[in-house]
């Protein structure tokens, strides 16, 4: 494509890019860069974040999280006993 690509046509091009798939494509290489895309080796550097995996933590996480609960004011369950009155 030219190098003085009309702004639109390039916004329209890339959010096209945008709502395809992945997969292979005949869409020009920047367009695939500029839309985020990996072309080449796509498994590579992958983080935990960026695959299914964290969607396990996540859920995980909140379960975890509704089980417990915090506890009341750590200042009244001091280990110091008052004196009994008698």
């Amino acid at each position: 494509m030219a190098r003085h690509k009309d702004e639109d046509f390039k916004d329209y091009m890339i959010s096209s890019r945008k709502k395809v798939g992945s997969g292979l494509t005949n869409a020009p290489v920047w367009l695939m860069q500029k839309a985020g895309k990996r072309i080449w080796n796509t498994k590579q550097k992958r983080t935990w974040k960026n695959i299914d995996m964290k969607m396990g933590f996540f859920a995980a996480k909140k379960k975890q999280k509704a089980n417990t609960r915090k506890s009341g004011d750590h200042k009244k369950h001091s280990k110091h006993v008052s004196a009994k009155v008698e």
